[in-house]
């Protein structure tokens, strides 16, 4: 008699996918249930052939926290690149708010989606410079009451207000890189790790 097999299909390209996110519920008033970015059969292959990303099927919830979570080289950065078109994703395979990110001005995506770097880069000037950087360039001044808000929201002690930026240290620049989003009021951002969390991740924001 034969003996029983014991091996399990391959995990489909979905499975696969699910397996490397992690996602968390952020926005208890939030009734819709729709997705807020979602991604068809996305594939990327490097010059040399190699796949990056194969057959990327996701959608991302409003008001969620989503984690990617993988190794180093497994197409994390590249796949959060396409989101704001920092890599340009095939037509039709990228979706903001149902609407074709191709579609999309790419100054208008870039505002509804912000992006935090590992090692964020601070401007002259003060950390409230920093701050109101990005709403300076709208018009938009933001009060000081504005930016000791945002500080506050970014974990940083209401000190640093005046401080260069050129004196802080790397977790400071990190959160005031985070206020310094947040100040742009971004739809979504997106966050390279730089957290307990080893992974990319982003949030899709109300």
């Amino acid at each position: 008699m034969p003996a029983a097999s014991n091996h399990q299909p391959d995990p489909s390209p979905d499975e696969e996918a699910q397996e490397h996110l992690l996602v968390v519920d952020i926005a208890d008033g939030v009734k819709e249930d729709r997705a807020k970015f979602e991604v068809k059969g996305l594939n990327k292959v490097s010059d040399a052939g190699d796949p990056i990303l194969r057959e990327i099927n996701l959608e991302i919830p409003q008001g969620k926290i989503v984690g990617i979570i993988g190794p180093s080289g497994s197409g994390k950065s590249t796949l959060l690149r396409a989101l704001n078109r920092l890599w340009e994703p095939p037509s039709g395979t990228v979706f903001l708010d149902g609407e074709d990110i191709k579609n999309l001005d790419v100054l208008s995506l870039r505002r509804k989606v912000g992006m935090l770097f590992q090692l964020p880069a601070m401007f002259e000037g003060t950390v409230a410079d920093n701050v109101r950087y990005g709403p300076q360039l709208m018009g938009k001044k933001l009060t000081d009451g504005e930016v000791f808000k945002l500080l506050n929201l970014a974990d940083l002690d209401s000190s640093l207000f005046s401080r260069a930026g050129s004196e802080l240290s790397v977790g400071q620049a990190q959160r005031v890189a985070l206020a310094r989003t947040l100040a742009n009021e971004p739809e979504v951002s997106q966050r390279f790790p730089f957290c307990p969390l080893k992974g990319s991740y982003f949030t899709a924001d109300t």
